[in-house]
């Protein structure tokens, strides 16, 4: 009877025991699956900003430009035809640009979707992480309306009477469309307006960048073992 009691014990124990170590290993299995997919959802985060950063940077050489474009024609208004025909097909190029501008937040979405920010148990990091992409939304959005209100005057100024002076061939030419008030008026408004930087200041999404470095090469992932 001795033996029999023992020996149950003894597989109960075993049983037990197996048990344990099987669910402390898929527990391991589960913390190591975790830390992987939080390493890679802050990698995707911090690339898309680095594009975003990117992007705004190209758009704010373009803005640049741009008004130096506006400010060759307004310093030779009144030479325009002695100009060289490169120049002023160059610098029409840039002031009559078709611009659109898009930055992306897939990231931040698959972040909110997959309840990321809570697993990542840093309040810190999860903030600078949503100021980052509202500093994004609130620079795409500047910038977008500058582009708008741009074109806006483009368009008004194009009616029946001001086709065939300036744009009979589809679009806008420069010479005759600066002989007008109006033309006049456009390349001055863009000169007058406020230089990128005011406007494009990506401090935020720097300090996120470097939050998420900061994050990743740390022990915080560490911790979760």
């Amino acid at each position: 009877m001795k033996d029999t009691i023992v020996s149950f014990l003894t597989n109960m124990i075993a049983v037990i025991l197996g048990i344990v170590i099987t669910f402390t290993i898929q527990g391991k299995i589960d913390k190591a699956m975790e830390r992987k997919s939080i390493r890679s959802s802050l990698e995707l985060v911090k690339s898309e900003l680095v594009t975003n950063m990117e992007d705004i940077s190209i758009m704010s050489d373009y803005l640049r430009q741009e008004k130096n474009s506006a400010r060759y024609f307004l310093d030779n208004l009144d030479t325009l035809d002695r100009c060289p025909q490169d120049s002023i097909t160059f610098h029409s190029g840039i002031v009559f640009a078709d611009v659109s501008f898009t930055l992306c937040n897939d990231a931040l979405e698959l972040l909110k979707v997959s309840s990321m920010f809570q697993k990542i148990e840093d309040n810190s990091l999860s903030m600078k992480i949503i100021r980052a992409y509202d500093t994004c939304g609130s620079i795409e959005a500047n910038l977008n309306r500058h582009i708008t209100k741009r074109d806006t005057r483009y368009e008004e100024s194009v009616n029946e009477k001001t086709v065939r002076k300036f744009a009979s061939s589809g679009s806008i030419a420069i010479k005759e469309y600066l002989k007008t008030e109006y033309g006049s008026y456009s390349i001055k408004w863009l000169i007058a307006q406020p230089d990128p930087e005011k406007f494009t200041d990506v401090a935020d999404v720097e300090e996120a960048i470097e939050g998420i470095d900061a994050y990743l090469q740390g022990n915080h992932l560490l911790k979760r073992r």
